[in-house]
């Protein structure tokens, strides 16, 4: 009887012995090919299943990346939402204190208008030979009252901040975190 050989090059010295054994997936021995997926001799035909998984598995990555991007983008939309009212709290906050700053000034310049009321009455109480005194120290307590110079009272304000930052969950994925800073509000 005769058998019947296929004409097949001879593998380079390196490979020879691999050629020489059965596959690593089927356990037959045809012709051997080193898989691009895991590296292993293997016939053809497994080479095939090892290509068509690994096209399966990285369709399948694809797909899920494609769903966490999209993921992603609703979490950027709720986030947004987030800042939104996070932003409307900082304002409501602001227009309240606001309100509280007119109420001070109103004080403190209702408080300074009574002082100089005072003066007036305290001028008009007394005698004439004590009054150009008096008036001296009138004018040098009332100089700094000018339209020009409007330093009477100091005002100063730290603006708000909204911090966003990753939670801890994601200490995988470093981003830098993000702050608004003054300069974003003016």
């Amino acid at each position: 009887m005769r058998s019947i050989r296929w004409n097949t090059p001879s593998p380079p010295p390196s490979k020879q012995s691999s050629s020489n054994r059965n596959c690593n997936e089927c356990h037959k021995k045809p012709q051997q090919v080193q898989c691009l997926h895991c590296s292993q001799p293997v016939c053809v035909e497994c080479a095939q299943k090892h290509v068509n998984s690994a096209m399966n598995e990285s369709e399948s990555i694809v797909h899920l990346l494609n769903e966490k991007l999209d993921v992603l983008d609703r979490i950027a939309i709720n986030t947004r939402q987030r800042i939104i009212a996070e932003r409307d709290k900082i304002v409501q906050k602001a227009d309240a204190e606001r309100d509280r700053s007119f109420k001070l000034l109103a004080e403190m310049v209702e408080k300074e208008k009574q002082k100089l009321r005072d003066k007036n009455k305290e001028l008009s109480e007394l005698p004439l030979n004590e009054r150009p005194t008096f008036i001296q120290s009138i004018k040098s307590d009332v100089q700094h009252l000018t339209d020009k110079d409007n330093t009477l009272f100091n005002i100063s304000s730290k603006m708000p901040q909204i911090a966003l930052t990753e939670t801890a969950s994601n200490s995988r994925n470093k981003f830098v975190p993000l702050f608004y800073s003054e300069e974003d509000y003016e």
